[in-house]
């Protein structure tokens, strides 16, 4: 049959860039994505990140049914100074079929090779870059 075609089958709102805002009364720098499922059966996603000592991701995977979707928030937590570099950052969004009765751990743990699907999201910071600068 030839080369097998991988279809990201979940819906990310927003697509293809993540702008993170800062929260007026925590003061913390904030995005949140809304995962969808999009296929004919039940996907464990993960949310994965350039960088882990940047970003809380919460939560990081879970389980869809056909047309449920989950709302990730994602915070960005710089060591004092850091000036962000949206160039440098980005997250990626895979999904794998689930099997009825497992866990979202528990399929990612059993599952072998590529996810059946992917995307890539950039980041945008809508916060000043001089907002940064001595956070604690």
């Amino acid at each position: 049959m030839g080369t097998e075609v991988r279809k990201f089958q979940l819906q990310c709102e927003p697509a293809g860039k993540l702008s993170f805002t800062r929260d007026a009364a925590s003061g913390a720098v904030r995005a949140k994505l809304k995962i969808t499922n999009k296929s004919d059966t039940r996907q464990a996603f993960k949310v994965k990140c350039t960088r882990n000592d940047l970003f809380k991701i919460r939560p990081s995977m879970g389980l869809l049914e056909y047309r449920e979707e989950a709302i990730v928030e994602i915070e960005y937590r710089p060591k004092e100074g850091e000036v962000p570099d949206e160039e440098r950052q980005h997250f990626g969004v895979y999904h794998i079929p689930a099997p009825e009765g497992c866990t979202a751990e528990g399929a990612w743990m059993e599952h072998y090779g590529q996810p059946q699907g992917d995307t890539r999201l950039r980041v945008r910071f809508d916060v000043p870059k001089v907002a940064f600068e001595g956070k604690e």
